[in-house]
This record gives structure tokens, sequence and C-alpha cells, in this order.
């Protein structure tokens, strides 16, 4: 129940009587508060932060240890809307989080609280305060880091301040000297310091957070307060040890090292030690450590974090930037709709006739796509009846052989997320290509920039069933791809989740045709939909009539 006689006396304190005007009014207003509340009490903690960041009376010393106080209070609160924020955050319609402004709130003004109390100081500096500032700066830097991630999590760019910020709290640690001075910047918490405070947001943009999902960058974080003691930044230009630099004189994050990087104000650092941290840890999981003995938190699921942990390894040594084909500057729009079900649809020309009715053929048994196939899959197919509540419109930037990219506005409100399947139908286009989403940015959360891996420019609607198969049960409807030398992408199936389990054989119809097959290794895996390999076990008789109603 909540504490109405506490909340009152709380919220009809006169004026004059600042709740944070000294620690010990700060500690008498925080213990009437609404803890049963949480939202609430975190509310009027902000309110009382954002009167002390207003407070150009209270004194440094004062000033600094109700700064602690409120920190320490706020905290728990603040762990607990940000867990209940990020359990639902990657559901593609996520219900409205009433909450969020609080917890963005909560960084904002930390961040401001900590960086105006450092610029305070400098301009008048006192002894008292001095052991402080270790503490003091690293909380500053984490506070903004704090800012920069959960702009990442909502696929938002991080603010030109916010790097301005973090590049001047780090120059004035070392010009203090205190930048590799250990730390807890909370009760039972690692030691870190203001250098691994300042290297692990860096790290986190190096780690390309537009193309994972926000459990994902969650996880990065995690990883990077373990991992970010492993880098060491320099002032010496070292190319050949080293792999990014930064300016800490302008208003952006981290890059990759060029030779014209070279400056008083440039800091470089390399990743040598951090891939061997990492190395280490995935050959622990392969041995069977469990994940959170390696500090990988209970977020850590196998094999996926596995899969996580080496991408993150590549995507940090440059391995995963390269592009292997050319981008060209478009301007076209696009048809699109999202899902195995909506892509099968529009496969079958916008209805769901009879699969044996399509007139191109395919064989199974052959690797590659036939030369009729390749030249219009859909030809005897009629134009895609289009449905309104699934088809999209969106704007065609650029493309390459690959994929390409995209905007479009987010009228609906639905929310896009990394690994939505796509199907894809260009200007003049006789059939639907298929895809996935592999990179979200925002300009704000209405316009969405997006980058799409293409797997399939001739996609084909097929039908797997189990092996015996039940008349009782429905078959499901699936998507093959065919290999492609030119992408280096094998031939698979793309089906929902549950029709697939390594090792099973299935039967696969389409076309009048029916084969069985036996399930290889999956390619690509989420909880709705798999891509994986298969062989052909046998080429069967024909078909039976295929039915009108497939399971979804």
């Amino acid at each position: 129940m909540f504490d109405f006689k506490g909340l009152i006396k709380a919220i009809m304190r006169k004026e004059s009587d600042d709740p944070v005007g000294s620690l010990k009014s700060a500690t008498i207003w925080v213990q009437e508060l609404p803890h049963s509340d949480i939202h609430h009490a975190l509310q009027e903690i902000l309110k009382a932060l954002d009167k002390l960041n207003k407070n150009q009376v209270i004194s440094l010393k004062e000033r600094s240890r109700v700064l602690f106080y409120l920190d320490e209070k706020a905290r728990p609160l603040q762990e607990n809307l940000c867990r209940d924020y990020l359990a639902g955050i990657d559901a593609p319609t996520p219900a409205p989080h009433q909450k969020i402004s609080t917890i963005l709130l909560f960084w904002d003004l930390m961040s401001v609280a900590y960086y105006n109390f450092l610029r305070a100081y400098a301009e008048y500096p006192q002894g008292k305060i001095q052991p402080q500032l270790p503490l003091l700066t690293a909380k500053a830097l984490h506070y903004h880091a704090m800012q920069a991630k959960w702009r990442y999590l909502r696929y938002l760019p991080v603010e030109a301040q916010t790097w301005r910020h973090l590049s001047r709290l780090y120059s004035f640690a070392e010009s203090a000297g205190f930048l590799h001075t250990p730390v807890n910047l909370y009760p039972n918490q690692p030691q870190t310091t203001c250098a691994q405070e300042y290297l692990q947001p860096m790290m986190l943009h190096l780690a390309n957070p537009a193309s994972l999902l926000p459990a994902q960058i969650e996880m990065v974080d995690l990883w990077l307060d373990s991992w970010s003691s492993s880098l060491e930044i320099e002032k010496e230009f070292r190319p050949h040890r080293q792999l990014y630099a930064i300016n800490l004189s302008d208003m952006n994050p981290a890059r990759k090292l060029r030779r014209n990087m070279v400056g008083e104000k440039y800091r470089y650092w390399g990743i040598g030690l951090l891939l061997v941290a990492i190395n280490q840890v995935t050959a622990r999981l392969k041995e069977g450590e469990l994940p959170m003995r390696l500090k990988l938190g209970e977020e850590c699921r196998l094999p996926a974090c596995l899969n996580l942990i080496e991408d993150i390894a590549k995507r940090w040594s440059g391995e995963s930037t390269k592009r292997k084909h050319v981008r060209i500057a478009s301007n076209k729009p696009l048809l699109v709709v999202e899902g195995v079900s909506s892509i099968f649809s529009q496969l079958q020309g916008g209805k769901k006739p009879l699969l044996a009715e399509t007139k191109h053929n395919v064989d199974l048994h052959q690797h590659t796509t036939p030369p009729q196939e390749k030249s219009d899959i859909l030809s005897a197919s009629a134009e895609p009846e289009l449905f309104k509540p699934t088809l999209q419109k969106w704007l065609m930037r650029d493309e390459s052989a690959e994929g390409l990219s995209a905007s479009f506005a987010n009228e609906s409100g639905n929310r896009l997320v990394i690994g939505t399947l796509l199907g894809i139908k260009k200007p003049g286009g006789k059939h639907f290509a298929v895809g996935i989403v592999r990179r979200i940015s925002m300009e704000n959360s209405h316009d969405i920039h997006v980058g799409v891996q293409i797997w399939s420019q001739t996609p084909l609607p097929v039908e797997l069933s189990e092996i015996p198969r039940d008349a009782n049960t429905l078959p499901v409807a699936a998507i093959y791809l065919p290999e492609s030398a030119k992408l280096e992408i094998g031939r698979s199936l793309l089906m929902p989740s549950h029709a697939y389990g390594q090792g099973k054989q299935m039967r696969i119809e389409a076309q009048g045709k029916s084969y069985t097959i036996r399930w290889q290794e999956a390619v690509e895996y989420s909880q709705e939909n798999t891509r994986a390999r298969f062989s052909v076990v046998t080429k069967d008789r024909d078909a039976p009539a295929v039915a009108n109603r497939i399971a979804p």
C-alpha cells in the first residue's frame, strides 16, 4: 500500500525548507517517500536532484554528500524500472511504457549533477574535495555512458554533447593524474577506473549497436564492465599496435585509426589484449563453463550468446566491416511485407492457391537455381493482391548485390526489430525478394532507416509436413531460398522455428512434387523463425493436391 501520509508530508514542505539543502534534510526527506511505489518515489528523488542542480548556494562539500546520498537511494529504484522496460523492449509491438521518460530523466539529471559539480570544482578548487575527485569523475563518465547506451537501445543517434562531455571528463582525469585510480562506483561492485569508464561507451559504439537487438546491446555493455580493463589508452601514436583513435577536442566518438590522426588531442588504443581475454572466455564456454561464472550475465544463453561474443570480437577487430559489393545510390519506392506468413502469401499471388498450379519448376536435387526460375519465378502468377494491413511503402536509399538501405515513416507505431523477415518488391518487379533486417537507426521515433540483407531474389513458397503425415495436421508454410554463388549463400529453407529440428526428416511439397528432406544446421535462428540448410533424402512420387489452408 502507498504511504500517503509520508507522501503528503514530503510534498507539503515549505519551499524554504529545502529537502536537499543538506545531507541531514535529504536523509529525512527520502525516508518519507512512498517507497512502495517505485516509479513515484524515483520521480520525487529526481525532482529533488533537479533542485540540487539549480542550487547555487550549497557548498561543494555538502553538495557532494547530498549527491552521493541521492545516487545511492535512487539507484535500486532505477535498476528496477530498467529491468521492467528491457524485459519487453525486443517485442515487435511492445506495450506502451509510461516509465521510459523517468528512466531517461534519471541518466540526464545524474550526468548533469556530476558534470556541473566537477566544473564548479575546476573553477574554485577545494582541498577537502580532492580525495573524492576520482570517484566523482568516474560517476560522471558512467552516467554520460548510460545516456549513450540508452540512445542505442532505442536506435537513436547519441547527441554530440554527450561525446564532448565524455572527452572533457577524460581530459580532466588525465590532467589531474587519477585516470587509472581504482574506484568502486557502488558498494559491492568490482573496481573500475576513469579510463575504463571512458573506453566502455567508445567500444559499445564500435560494436555497431545499430545492428544489434536491445538485449544484445545490454549484454555487450555488461561484458565491457570487465573486458574494458584489457584496454590501454595511450598518447603515443603506434599504428602497428593500435586500431582506434579519438580526438578529444571534437564532438565525435572513437573511430578506426588512420595515419593522419596525429596530434596532441588524439588518444589511441589497440585491442590485442582484449581479444586474448575474449578468446579465453569463448574457450571456457566451449569446455562447458557456466556463463555466470565468466561474468556474462543471466541472459547469456548458449549457443546464441557464444555466437554473439564471436561476432562482436570480429566487429572490433574489423573483420566484419568490409563490404564485398559496391553500393549504388537510389531513390525508389518499395513495397514491403513482414514475416514468413505475409511473404508466403505474396509469393502465392496475394492469395493461397494450390502450389501445384504454378508453372515454373524447381528441382531440389539441383544445388543451383534453374535458368527458367532465375528469369521469372512467378511469371505465371497474377499481380499480387495488396493487403492493406500488412503492406508497407518504404523508400530505397541505396542498394548493392547483397542488400539495400531504405527509410520509412512509422505512422502505425509498430516497432521494427533486428532480425525481422521482409518481403521486398521493387518498382516494376514481378515478385518479392526475401531479406532480413540487419541494421536500424532513427532520427526520431517516426523516421526510421533500415539496412536489409537480401537472401534471395527468387524465393519459392513451399509446404512442410511431418513424416508420417497426420491427416488432422495442416502443413506449415515455408519458403525455399535457392543457392546464390555470387552472394555465397547456400540453398536453405525459411520456416517457423517450431518446424525445425537438426537431423529431423520432413516432407517438402512444391509445384506438384514431393521430397523427403533432412534438416542440417540452422544458419539463422530466432524464437519465431529459422533458416536452415537441408539435404534431400528421396524424391517421392508426385505430391497429392495441396490444401488451401496452411498452418502459420
